[in-house]
């Protein structure tokens, strides 16, 4: 017997001991604890516990007769049935484990992110736990986030996009504003999304295609494509409002142009401060 299969069967709930007994009896048709004991070269006390366990957790049968003997549980049955009970138990402890979780009105949390695969990897889990709307400003490729929005469409969840590129949606089923119009507006990759108006993540490369990364960020060094990009997530209600209104004034702002054909911001509108500036 290898060690592996004591390793792997380890790792399923069995001791060393149960393993060697079980993996014993597997190619005899029924064989009593003295049988087993010899064969194996072990104590006798050891294996009539091991035989006593694997009764109780039913890995085993005993056969009725003058003489104690036992017989394997068909290994493909064995082990569905593990996979079975395992998977059963897990989804109760994850339910269980959710009533021990701080609501979120009050386990309000702002979490930095630092390197592009953080990013999109927490982009996708508010993805996937979103259940009725996700709006979202993005200057990324979808290919990102598509399965995720994909599985998302399917539970009816509705998603809104705002971009002021041409993006490829990918035949997603999503409502896509763009605010495109010849000008490159957003020369960063940058997404803004907000899910169930409960979460949100803000995030880019901080406009690498203009600046390197700056050093004063002082985070810890990433690999290139990664290092320049920052972000932050947040159940803050404050925080998901500002970022859900920021992404609507972009829509209504493309939708008043479309509707007056012409552009709404003129010179007369604009107060002279250091974002119109661009600084």
């Amino acid at each position: 017997m290898t060690d592996n299969i004591i390793e792997t069967l380890g790792a399923l709930g069995f001791s060393k001991m149960e393993t060697l007994v079980y993996c014993a009896l597997v190619p005899e048709e029924k064989m009593g604890g003295y049988q087993l004991a010899k064969k194996l070269n072990a104590p006798r006390p050891s294996v009539y516990s091991a035989l006593e366990n694997l009764l109780s957790k039913e890995y085993i049968k005993s056969i009725p007769g003058e003489i104690a003997e036992y017989q394997a549980v068909p290994p493909d049955i064995l082990i569905d049935g593990i996979l079975k009970k395992q998977s059963s138990n897990a989804a109760k402890a994850k339910e269980m484990l959710k009533t021990l979780a701080a609501p979120i009105s009050i386990q309000e949390r702002f979490v930095n992110i630092e390197g592009k695969t953080k990013l999109i990897s927490i982009v996708n889990n508010l993805i996937s736990e979103a259940k009725k709307e996700i709006v979202f400003n993005c200057s990324m490729p979808l290919d990102f986030f598509k399965d995720e929005l994909l599985s998302a469409a399917k539970r009816k969840v509705r998603i809104v996009l705002f971009s002021w590129q041409n993006l490829d949606t990918l035949s997603i089923p999503l409502e896509f504003f763009c605010g495109y119009d010849g000008t490159d507006c957003c020369p960063e990759q940058r997404i803004l999304l907000v899910s169930d108006m409960a979460h949100c993540v803000v995030g880019s490369n901080d406009r690498a295609i203009f600046f390197p990364h700056r050093p004063h960020h002082k985070i810890k060094k990433l690999p290139d494509g990664e290092n320049d990009f920052l972000g932050m997530t947040s159940d803050n209600r404050l925080i998901v409002n500002l970022v859900s209104e920021h992404i609507h004034f972009d829509i209504y702002l493309q939708r008043l142009r479309k509707k007056f054909k012409r552009d709404i911001i003129t010179k007369d509108i604009r107060i002279g401060t250091l974002m119109e500036k661009g600084i």
